[in-house]
């Protein structure tokens, strides 16, 4: 990739998504170490709203890093020239495309952008990684970050969107294969002991694909129980899908409330969000929008 073409737009901003997490900020710290280490004046940020982090990403991120990005006002996005990572749905950061003038993904295509590169990698960290591993001197530390965001986002190989090739190149940074002993170490399951209506929002996503605008958010259990009210309370909220991954079985449970109609779908597996779930997810609305 050669990104001396971007040096015009600098000072770049390189941001991830809302509700940040490990893969989110460790791609836009290193991308944004790339870039000035070509020369190209750039900085990592976050807006100063809904860029809060839950404390199983804190806790992976305090282990790896000095987490210290610029912040921006969010009145002040237009005055800046926007690098995304980690999505490449505007509204789930900085709500505008005019200056966005590039983007490095590993989700599904909301077809906003048009300079915009795209993997099927479970880790957008490590997408990035694969990018520039010829061209730029990896530390590491960086490679520790890297190793961390790609566990995590893979759910430590077990989730649906972990691939055996991921894992060959995850290896090139010298941290092993052994994931097990990283789930015992970093794993937590959401907090629910202040009830589930208080965690209805963890890990929450907003989608736009061809104006349709879905919510989602993801809960992560040992067992089901309180899955029963997490569905009710969803029933009551209109394009929203909620996920309920079960580590004591492996499975994964999803609500979707679309046109006050309810359709849930189970895995028995842990399922990725962000290429099974929302594909399945996708492919109904489809469906059902084609026979009405």
């Amino acid at each position: 990739m050669n990104i001396t073409i971007y040096k015009k737009f600098e000072p770049i901003y390189i941001i991830g998504h809302e509700h940040s997490d490990i893969d989110s900020i460790v791609s836009s710290k290193i991308l944004c170490n790339i870039f000035n280490d070509a020369g190209i004046k750039a900085y990592y940020a976050i807006l100063d709203s809904d860029y809060e982090i839950d404390e199983y990403n804190k806790s992976m991120i305090d282990e790896c890093m000095d987490y210290g990005p610029v912040i921006v006002k969010r009145k002040d996005i237009e005055k800046y020239n926007w690098f995304l990572v980690d999505h490449n749905d505007v509204s789930q950061s900085i709500k505008i495309k005019t200056n966005v003038i590039g983007c490095i993904d590993h989700h599904i295509n909301s077809n906003q952008l048009k300079n915009i590169m795209l993997s099927n990698m479970c880790s957008n960290a490590l997408f990035i990684y694969n990018i520039f591993k010829k061209d730029y001197n990896f530390s590491k530390e960086q490679k520790y970050q890297i190793f961390l965001a790609f566990l995590c986002d893979s759910t430590y190989g077990k989730s649906s969107k972990y691939r055996i090739e991921d894992g060959v190149i995850a290896d090139e940074l010298g941290f092993g294969h052994d994931y097990e002993k990283y789930f015992k170490k970093f794993f937590k399951t959401t907090n629910l002991s202040k009830g589930v209506k208080k965690a209805l929002y963890t890990s929450y996503k907003k989608y736009n694909f061809d104006k349709i605008e879905i919510e989602s958010s993801s809960i992560n259990a040992y067992g089901i129980k309180g899955l029963k009210k997490y569905k009710n309370l969803i029933s009551k909220i209109e394009s929203f899908f909620g996920i309920w991954k079960d580590y004591k079985s492996n499975k994964t449970y999803v609500i979707f409330n679309y046109k006050s109609k309810i359709k849930e779908f189970k895995y028995d597996f842990i399922a990725s969000r962000a290429t099974t779930i929302l594909n399945d997810v996708l492919k109904y609305i489809k469906e059902g929008d084609n026979n009405e």
